[in-house]
Order: C-alpha cells, then structure tokens, then sequence
C-alpha cells in the first residue's frame, strides 16, 4: 500500500523533488508505486473536499516502523531507530495544500501521519483510511518496474510514493537526493508548523 509520501515530511520544509537512479536491480520485484495526491484530491465527492480542506494532521517520524515495514532487514530497523528517529519530530501540516508554483490542490497525507487535529485517534485512523483509498486507487497510480541506470524524478509536493518490499533477499541497491522544499500553505493561507519534541539520549558505554 502506497503510504509514503515526501522524504522528511515530519518537517515543515516538505521535500520539494526527489532523484532516485537504479543502481542494483533484482530479476523480480523491487518496484516503486507513485500516487498522483492532485488527482486523489479531485476524485474526493464535494462533501469530503469541503472536509479535507478545514483538515490539519500530525506528522512525526516516530512512528511504528516495523508494521509499516513488515519485511525489513535487523539493519534497516537499527538504522531507523538510531539515525532517523534521533530527533523526534511533530509537525502541523494541512491535509489540503496549494502548490506554490501550479496553484493545485493536493492530498498531504502518507503514514507519517499520526492523528488529525481535533480529532481521537481512532476517529483519525478511519478517516486517514478513507482518504487514502482515493490516493491508491489505480486510476491515481502508476508502478515503475526498475533495470539498472534508470532515473526516476518526482515532485513530493504532489505525490506518495511507495517501495515494494517483495524482493527478498535478493540485493537491490538505489541511490537517491532530494531537493529541500517549502512549507506547505492551506486552502486558508496558513503554513505548517514543526515543532521539535526531544531528542533521544545518547546510548551509554557497557
């Protein structure tokens, strides 16, 4: 399921591009799903565009890694709790943002999320769920299937993407840069929020 969406979304400058060039490829699997969040955005019934638009969620990168990432290596997980959750992170973003140079509307959402604001937690998960369905229906998506030394780019800004973990232990290797972004703005006018929670002590010595 496509859940991803930029590369640190936790952080109020959202990604703005991302590079990926295949390096490695195994003989199957390993794919990428990119999700077109402009036209998840357009596919929503009236009432839920109106609802989407008043929405704002939490992002944070503490999040549970392993039921996102069933599959991960022993490595992937340490990798993920030492470097990438170092410092944790919440920010404010709108569910619905304006792209700063088309003036679209697209969906902002991908498992970084961890509740909506004003609402429970098992009220957010249901809704979260019901918006993702238009974001991964197959009319919103395209699967790229990688040879070594393809390039793919996208706009983060107007996407979830999604690696498929179904290689096993077959190597694959990718490279990948993003390009820092710009804070997201609402339908309203207001802009995203981050706010540092804590950053996790240092492990000590035996």
């Amino acid at each position: 399921m496509i859940g991803e969406s930029g590369d640190d979304p936790f952080v109020d400058a959202y990604p703005k591009f991302s590079v990926l060039r295949g390096v490695v490829i195994p003989p199957a699997g390993g794919d990428t799903i990119w999700s077109n969040t402009h036209a998840a955005y357009e596919s929503l019934p009236t009432p839920l565009k109106l609802l989407a638009d008043n929405l704002w969620a939490i992002h944070s990168n503490a999040y549970d890694y392993a039921a996102v990432r069933p599959r991960a290596t022993i490595e992937e997980k340490k990798h993920f709790e030492e470097v990438f959750t170092s410092t944790i992170y919440e920010t404010e973003h709108p569910v619905v943002r304006v792209h700063p140079e088309t003036g679209e509307r697209s969906l902002l959402l991908g498992n970084f999320v961890q509740r909506f604001v004003g609402l429970s937690k098992s009220d957010s998960s249901r809704l979260y769920d019901l918006f993702q369905t238009y974001v991964t229906t197959p009319e919103n998506t395209v699967r790229w299937r990688w040879q070594a030394g393809d390039v793919a780019i996208w706009d983060n800004r107007a996407t979830q993407h999604y690696a498929v973990n179904d290689y096993g232990s077959q190597q694959r290797i990718v490279r990948r840069a993003t390009v820092d972004g710009d804070v997201p703005i609402s339908v309203d006018g207001r802009r995203s929020v981050t706010h540092v929670k804590a950053a996790k002590p240092a492990a000590k010595a035996a």
